[in-house]
């Protein structure tokens, strides 16, 4: 783990490399110190090795200092292009579009589960509708698809394998919501440890950048926004490979490492086995069934109280087709088939 006082130097020379373009400007027309004839002897501008902002050590001279900023600022726009806000319900996260026909990345926690529609809205200002597709959430990574077909901004997937300790990143997201006077912010800072399942800078984040893009200093992404340590340098990201791994998966709107439960979507009216309601776009309400429906029997098994549905649902496979036995009005024995759903909680 880093000390304290090496991650404060960090966030020194991030504030210098941010502020010492126009300080050097105006120093450079007075009368140059000897340090620094020093170095401009001995390294020139078109010869400034890049290797410090990936390997973990610092910036040694002031051309380095330069080219950090400038490679931040850099990979900061290209990145900015591909970020989305994500919006389910009155919840706001952050997103990645990762291809040009609109898969994104995020947080599990962001999107919740599988089969819900968000809203995302990109750097461009458009509002586009998205369904939610996989989740892990073990990991805490998500995956969304746009609705439609856009030639969409996106974001080349990279490698969190490869990464070193020490090496500079960048942090994008919204913190706090999308504020579109404010517009995204970046913070910068370095890789403090990493595992297959876990990223940790000292990158500072705030709610609302949960499911951000972490990149290095090329704009590569490596990961996304996790979760907010109890230190402002200690913020958790989901490394890349993760998704890059279960990518087939969270495509296929999966819950990664669950088992989901048979599902069928509706209510019974206290401890009855009468329906008090139909959840709109579950199977119960695709098939047919309808509030007031006595149902009699779930596949084989009869019913007549809650519990003995409970139980008749546990028996089912996720995906079958089976006959629900209801009474209606004065009609009895109507036979409805339904195509059972999945419950992921």
């Amino acid at each position: 783990m880093m000390s304290r006082t090496f991650i404060q130097l960090n966030i020194c020379l991030v504030f210098v490399a941010f502020a010492l373009p126009a300080f050097a400007q105006d120093e450079a027309r007075n009368e140059t110190t000897q340090d620094e004839k020093q170095v401009t002897s001995t390294v020139e501008a078109s010869e400034v090795n890049l290797s410090f902002m990936f390997d973990g050590s610092n910036p040694t001279s002031l051309e380095q200092l330069r080219l950090l900023e400038s490679q931040a600022r850099a990979a900061a726009e290209r990145v900015k292009r591909a970020t989305v806000n994500i919006r389910m319900g009155q919840a706001q996260g952050t997103g990645i579009i990762v291809s040009p026909d609109g898969y994104i990345l995020t947080a599990a926690h962001v999107i919740g589960e599988p089969e819900l529609t968000a809203t995302v809205i990109l750097a461009d200002n458009r509002s586009l509708k998205a369904q939610s597709l996989g989740v892990n959430r073990r990991f805490d990574s998500g995956m969304l698809k746009i609705d439609g077909l856009y030639d969409l901004p996106y974001l080349e997937i990279g490698e969190s394998n490869k990464l070193n300790l020490g090496q500079w990143v960048v942090a994008i997201g919204h913190p706090g919501g999308l504020d579109r006077d404010r517009g995204m912010v970046l913070r910068m800072g370095r890789l403090q440890w990493k595992s297959s399942s876990v990223l940790r800078t000292d990158c500072v984040l705030v709610g609302g950048d949960s499911g951000g893009p972490l990149v290095d200093m090329n704009g590569n992404l490596i990961g996304i926004h996790s979760r907010i340590g109890t230190n402002l340098w200690e913020n958790l990201h989901v490394p890349i490979d993760v998704f890059s791994d279960e990518w087939d998966k969270l495509a296929a709107a999966e819950v990664v490492n669950e088992t989901p439960r048979p599902y069928l979507g509706f209510d019974v009216v206290d401890q009855t086995n009468e329906i008090a309601r139909v959840l709109e776009g579950k199977p119960a309400a695709e098939a047919g069934l309808k509030k007031g429906d006595v149902i009699r029997k779930i596949g084989e098994k009869r019913v007549s109280n809650i519990e003995d549905i409970k139980k008749a649902i546990e028996t089912l496979k996720v995906g079958e087709e089976i006959i629900v036995v209801i009474d209606r009005d004065e009609k009895k024995d109507i036979e409805i088939k339904v195509r059972v759903g999945r419950a992921w909680r």
